[in-house]
């Protein structure tokens, strides 16, 4: 995410509530339960989100926060406290913060709030690999379900690698580890973050309310561990995504194909925006990626990039959807959709949107978008040229100047760039 300012007007008023929710309640509980005992003998009381019971649906929110959005830890928070009133009674969620003030865990259900129900003793490291491991570890040890879906909260830059410029400073969230909110520190990059998700139970989706992740080289790297994976190919503000009116999809499920629920967090999360309710941020490019057909789409795309990059060539994409425009940051974020619409035959381009679609269900595109990095003289707005051609899944397209940078031989490493065969490019 990225920080554009304040969220509504009543902030206060949310942080406040937010507060004291989490502090009032664990002494109501303790007031009118059994858990304040005079004796040995008398009953503890239950932990919120029935912990050791196998549930239908587990969701995690992981939000690693100790970066300069923890400020809206607790607007979200608050958010996803109104919004347990919706979910099912045999679904639970866990969200574990990491913000400048702590590392904690809270849980809660439809007949139980939001609460705080363990403080870590040290401060987590969010973005490393063996604490990311052993918190979500914990969680599905802690909290089964038949069903696993993960939401995960931060900065973000894409597939791109914090080695790739010395500009940049994240793939997946950012740690200062100072409980500051200032966005040096580690971060994750997509590798390590796919081999960590291997180790836990399959997820339904993975959901990124973090910029730039609806890419096709992080979407393909997370292929073996979730079946959908939800996400932006551009920016999206600090507000992120509105978790009262989504938990209930969040939190659903479908029998066989999970699809028809996936569209209803990605139609609610683009509605949300499109109306009004991030105002002054309207707009929201948001897509869904069905994992299974993925590597079909490798298939099918793999003789056309050899062609389009073959002896370290650049193809033309000045007419070619963009979702960034500070190059010398990241990269331009090119739509795949539209780089095919632009360089294939008709031919060509027919039968390729066919394994496009089935690994791109359903995108999003509003009309425009604000940016932080678009030309100010143009009020910070980017649009969407051509919706009907582009689809709100991110490739990268290697340049020399992104060569020097590094961007290329960092590429290397990713499943995408293997499978399709780009080393046969020279790139």
């Amino acid at each position: 995410m990225l920080v554009y300012g304040k969220k509504r007007n009543f902030a206060a008023v949310k942080r406040f509530l937010v507060h004291l929710l989490y502090i009032c309640v664990p002494v109501l509980l303790c007031l009118t339960g059994a858990s304040c005992r005079d004796s040995e003998d008398e009953e503890q009381i239950p932990q919120p989100g029935k912990p050791g019971k196998k549930l239908a649906r587990t969701l995690i929110i992981y939000m690693a926060a100790e970066n300069s959005l923890s400020s809206f830890v607790d607007y979200d928070s608050l958010e996803i406290a109104q919004g347990l009133s919706t979910v099912g009674v045999d679904h639970r969620v866990v969200v574990y913060i990491d913000d400048t003030k702590s590392s904690r865990l809270c849980v809660g259900t439809r007949d139980e709030p939001l609460q705080e129900t363990k403080t870590y003793s040290r401060n987590i490291c969010s973005t490393d690999s063996a604490d990311m491991e052993s918190v979500l570890s914990e969680i599905v040890t802690t909290y089964p379900a038949d069903h696993y879906g993960l939401v995960l909260w931060s900065h973000a830059s894409g597939w791109v690698p914090a080695s790739g410029s010395k500009n940049v400073r994240r793939t997946f969230g950012v740690d200062n580890g100072l409980r500051r909110s200032t966005n040096v520190g580690p971060v994750m990059e997509m590798s390590t973050l796919a081999h960590v998700l291997s180790h836990l139970p399959h997820f339904d989706y993975v959901f990124f309310d973090a910029c730039f992740m609806q890419c096709v080289e992080v979407a393909y790297q997370l292929r073996h561990v979730t079946d959908y994976v939800i996400g932006s190919p551009a920016e999206i503000p600090g507000y992120g995504a509105p978790y009262d009116n989504l938990l209930s999809a969040l939190c659903q499920i479908s029998e066989g194909d999970n699809l028809p629920n996936m569209k209803n967090v990605v139609n609610g999360y683009a509605d949300y925006y499109d109306s009004g309710g991030g105002r002054p941020y309207r707009g929201a490019e948001l897509s869904l990626v069905r994992t299974s057909a993925l590597e079909a789409l490798a298939a099918a795309t793999a003789p056309h990039l050899q062609r389009l990059f073959a002896d370290t060539t650049t193809p033309d994409c000045s007419e070619v959807q963009r979702f960034y425009y500070n190059p010398s940051q990241y990269t331009e974020y090119y739509d795949l959709q539209n780089l095919m619409y632009h360089h294939l035959s008709a031919e060509e381009y027919s039968d390729w949107l066919s394994a496009f679609m089935a690994a791109v269900p359903l995108s999003h595109l509003s009309s425009s978008w604000l940016s932080m990095y678009e030309d100010p003289r143009t009020g910070k707005v980017c649009h969407v040229k051509e919706p009907e051609y582009t689809g709100a899944v991110s490739v990268f397209v290697p340049s020399d100047i992104l060569a020097q940078r590094g961007y290329v031989t960092a590429y290397h490493a990713f499943d995408w760039y293997k499978d399709c065969g780009l080393s046969s490019t020279g790139w």
